[in-house]
This record gives C-alpha cells, structure tokens and sequence, in this order.
C-alpha cells in the first residue's frame, strides 16, 4: 500500500521544490486571496483530503486484517 503515497509525495515535493524564490512558501498569504487561486487551491485541499481518508481506511482495514490473521 505504500505505492499509493507516491504520488502524493512527488506532487508535495514538486510544489515545494517550483516556489518562486520570494515567497515565503507555497501558499503566499498575499496572493491566495485572489479569486482564482482561492478556488484552485481549495480544490486541491479537498482531492487530498480524500486522498488521505481513503489511504487512511485502507491502512486500518490492512492492520485490522493482520491482527486478526495472527
């Protein structure tokens, strides 16, 4: 199941790594309220958010079988 955070983790460390070298990070407090980018970042925040919590369930269901099978 680790596979499956790969993805995640390469998109991370590509947002990190393309910061523009005055910002202060990847969401700049001064730029993130405008519109376009309020409504594109929100939908990247709900993508891995349920990105997570299907990695989460699956990851319970994996420990949950293993302690059942010993």
């Amino acid at each position: 199941l680790t596979f499956l955070n790969l993805p995640v983790a390469t998109w991370n460390i590509y947002r990190y790594i393309m910061v523009p070298s005055g910002n202060m990070g990847v969401f700049d407090p001064t730029e993130i309220h405008n519109r376009g980018q309020l409504k594109s970042r929100m939908k990247e925040a709900i993508i891995k958010l349920g990105f997570h919590l299907l990695c989460f369930f699956m990851y319970l269901y994996s420990m949950i079988l293993a302690l059942i099978n010993d």
